[in-house]
């Protein structure tokens, strides 16, 4: 006997062997069941997911000779027949081979007449959406009123492409994508079947390369199992496949977290070099990005993420180091590196490039918090134009990937925030407190380094700024103080006050331009960025 393909050999032919779509099978069922059925269904969803399995399931359900069935035996000549599609009453039609009007005419003269031998003659219809307009058109009347012995059974992956007057005439049962663990579970199920021995790491993989579609899923174990023989391992789905498993999309995900530069690099090689694709595996990052933000939102959500319960602990982790708007950019860069990737001359080079750039991405600061830290200094002779027009251009650049300045000092703090047991010598604590604010408020540190003078005593710090720095005094002096005492006190365990001194008293000397006030300047060091200035009517 000819070698069946797995899925067609798995096959389900009843609703109980439906993997991931318990709503459509069991409202099916209970149409039946209390005599309750439509005219017409409406099956929508991707590819691979059952709707034409579920289709010729309702159509044997229909015409089972046991009688009309929640279940069909499955032994009777009707059920048999429609899985081998070759029932006289069960007529499959391809609409994107038959999108003329005159296929429709055909099916309009083919309901006059009775079923032949079953209870009602079915008319299955695939890929719905290709037929034209005017076919659409002559199948309208007979769609919305036709006899008593005929069903009729849509099928398409583009429901958008259905005319609403199609749509209206039919009952609509919309098939999600199938969850990770089901089409995990279920490959196990086949291998055990089929004495293919298989690591669950490596039926994972397969599963998470499918993309919620069982077909899809079948369809490359059939693939790794003519490769592997009866002993799948892991790296001969990664070569097939080109898919990478998620311990290791964790581990360089891991790297760009930890800033770990020489790790990214020395790990994207070997990935190449066991034959995964750039393009796959940057959009697998992109994925991964995406899992982390669901994940930071709504928590560890098995329908929305699709992911095994392994990696639970280690998606927390991530999610935990990453902020959203770290995310926003990351994933911002990978959708715009795995365009370019297209069209570049050598994508692995362009690839590595943007692994460097998402580590500096995530050293970036927050710049609505900036903003808002410079917005305080109401006192200062930044006018609003220029400080609008500052922000506009920082704001481009900051999406686009620009970096801090150099000018930033490379001082590291002495002690976490919340040890206690770490107490800084008096000497440190300046150092500290601006290696500390380096890291997480650079609007804060940046308006510090302009002071001529900061020196901690016996439980305060005093900080001086010149004539010229007149905005970032009255930033500090109006609603930060409090930030740094807090920020100080957990420095060093013990309370600590700020006082913010300003030299000479007299009046600060006008700028002849706004590009020139000290504010305007210091934030485009932070924001390297072209300044704009836009005056409203």
């Amino acid at each position: 006997m000819a070698y069946q393909v797995l899925a067609r050999k798995w096959r389900p032919k009843r609703f109980s062997e439906v993997v991931g779509q318990e709503p459509v099978t069991l409202t099916l069922q209970n149409a039946i069941r209390h005599d309750r059925l439509a005219h017409a269904f409406l099956f929508s969803g991707v590819r691979g997911v059952g709707k034409t399995t579920t289709a010729r399931i309702l159509a044997a359900a229909l015409n089972c000779h046991q009688g009309l069935s929640p279940e069909p035996c499955g032994e009777c000549d009707s059920c048999r027949e429609i899985a081998s599609s070759s029932c006289v009453d069960v007529l499959e039609i391809d609409a994107a081979s038959n999108t003329g009007i005159d296929s429709i005419r055909e099916i309009r003269e083919s309901v006059r007449y009775g079923a032949a031998r079953d209870r009602f003659k079915v008319f299955i219809i695939d890929e719905v959406h290709m037929l034209s307009k005017g076919a659409f058109n002559a199948l309208l009347k007979t769609l919305e009123e036709p006899p008593s012995h005929v069903k009729f059974i849509l099928a398409t992956t583009e429901y958008h492409k259905i005319p609403d007057t199609i749509a209206s005439r039919c009952q609509d049962f919309e098939f999600k994508r199938i969850p990770f663990s089901a089409i995990s579970q279920h490959l196990q199920l086949i291998c055990g079947e089929e004495g293919v021995q298989a690591p669950e790491v490596a039926v994972q993989a397969i599963a998470s390369a499918a993309q919620g579609s069982m077909r899809d899923a079948l369809s490359s174990l059939d693939r790794v199992v003519a490769f592997s023989g009866d002993k799948i391992r892991i790296r001969d789905v990664q070569t097939l496949l080109g898919a990478l498993d998620d311990d290791l999309v964790i581990s360089r995900v891991k790297g760009i977290l930890e800033k770990d530069r020489t790790s990214l690099l020395r790990s994207l090689s070997s990935i190449t070099q066991a034959g995964v694709e750039p393009h796959s595996f940057v959009s697998r990052l992109i994925q991964h990005m995406r899992d982390l933000m669901v994940y930071k939102v709504v928590g560890w959500d098995e329908e929305l993420l699709n992911l095994p319960d392994r990696i639970r602990d280690d998606l927390s982790d991530q999610a935990e180091g990453f902020t959203r708007l770290d995310l926003i950019r990351l994933y911002q860069l990978l959708v715009r590196t795995d365009e370019e990737m297209k069209i570049h001359a050598n994508p692995f080079l362009h690839l590595e490039m943007a692994l460097l750039t998402l580590v500096e991405l995530t050293a970036l600061p927050d710049l609505e918090e900036t903003i808002s830290q410079l917005g305080s200094g109401r006192g200062d002779k930044l006018t609003d134009a220029s400080y609008q027009g500052a922000i506009k251009e920082s704001s481009k650049s900051t999406i686009s990937g620009a970096t801090p300045s150099d000018k930033e000092k490379k001082m590291e703090p002495r002690a976490s925030i919340g040890a206690k047991e770490s107490v800084l010598p008096e000497s440190e604590v300046v150092k500290a407190l601006m290696g500390h604010l380096r890291k997480t408020n650079m609007g804060l540190h940046a308006s510090l380094e302009r002071a001529q003078q900061m020196t901690y005593e016996k439980g305060r710090l005093t900080v001086v700024f010149g004539l010229d720095s007149g905005f970032h005094y009255r930033m500090i002096d109006g609603g930060m103080k409090e930030k740094i005492e807090m920020t100080c006190s957990r420095l060093i365990s013990s309370n600590v006050t700020v006082q913010v001194e300003l030299i000479d008293s007299g009046d600060q000397v006008e700028t002849s331009s706004p590009t020139e006030e000290p504010a305007v300047q210091d934030f485009l060091r932070a924001f390297p960025g072209k300044y704009v200035v836009e005056v409203e009517n």
